[in-house]
């Protein structure tokens, strides 16, 4: 935990636009009232990545803003990953689906500005991941329980690779939060790994300690396979425990390094 009290300061709430006073808090909201109502036009038609949004004069128009509120409008949704500006004749606004490291940027800035450190992100770990792999347990499909499966068979030939090992243990705990059924886990999950990834923290595990994270992550998959939700939590509860003391042991100097947003990029 933070050696301060966790709370939001009030000017990150409203981030973007956060001076709602004068010319330029107006024109903030009104750029971000326009970025809403574009989003709400993607949803109610259904257009997939790489639909084209219509010409610049049309959405002036539309949506009763001048060129510059509706320029910061697609800006706020590119750097969001909603859309990306095509330049050039023919060019301009076009859907795009928006990617996990969006979710990991916006948290890391936020978090940064918390001061928070990298244990944080391990207590975060702590407290959501029995509950995704029970969650699995009871809406894992077919294919979720086949990638599962082929992860482990991964891990087992990245014995004593540690950079390999590392990434694939990464995925394998972000295939449980997507097995969950629950996107917002998915997209939690897969942002706070993205997050310890980009941020040059390397975790290394003995061979011997990888050994056994592949033996619980067997154990794990045969009681999500098995529709068991009681076991699944319960192992990964037991893993999780295990597997941050190790780390509070083994790396305790990067537990206690500053989440910082240039990291996520």
């Amino acid at each position: 935990m933070t050696d301060k009290s966790v709370v939001a300061p009030e000017n990150l709430v409203g981030f973007p636009g956060k001076d709602g006073n004068g010319a330029h808090g107006r024109g903030a909201k009104m750029a971000i009232r326009v970025a809403q109502g574009i989003v709400r036009e993607i949803a109610n038609k259904h257009l997939l990545p790489g639909a084209k949004l219509p010409p610049e004069h049309e959405m002036v128009e539309r949506y009763g803003v001048a060129r510059a509120t509706l320029r910061e409008a697609l800006r706020f949704l590119e750097l969001q990953g909603v859309l990306s500006i095509k330049p050039g004749p023919g060019g301009g606004p076009v859907v795009d689906e928006p990617h996990t490291r969006n979710l990991a940027s916006t948290l890391a800035l936020m978090l940064q500005f918390l001061d928070t450190p990298f244990r944080s992100l391990i207590e975060l770990r702590q407290v959501i991941s029995p509950g995704m792999a029970a969650m699995a347990a009871r809406n894992a499909r077919h294919d979720d329980l086949e990638r599962l499966k082929e992860c482990i068979a991964k891990l087992r030939s990245c014995v004593g690779d540690n950079s390999a090992y590392q990434d694939e243990n990464r995925k394998f705990h972000d295939l449980v939060a997507w097995a969950s059924g629950n996107p917002a886990i998915g997209l939690l999950v897969s942002s706070v790994h993205m997050m310890t990834n980009s941020s040059g923290i390397t975790l290394t595990y003995s061979e011997r300690e990888q050994r056994y994270q592949i033996e619980t992550y067997e154990s794990l998959y045969q009681a999500i396979a098995a529709r068991d939700p009681e076991r699944a939590g319960k192992e990964m509860e037991e893993f999780i425990g295990r597997s941050d003391a190790y780390l509070e042991k083994r790396h305790s100097d990067l537990m206690r390094k500053r989440i910082v947003w240039e990291d996520i990029g």
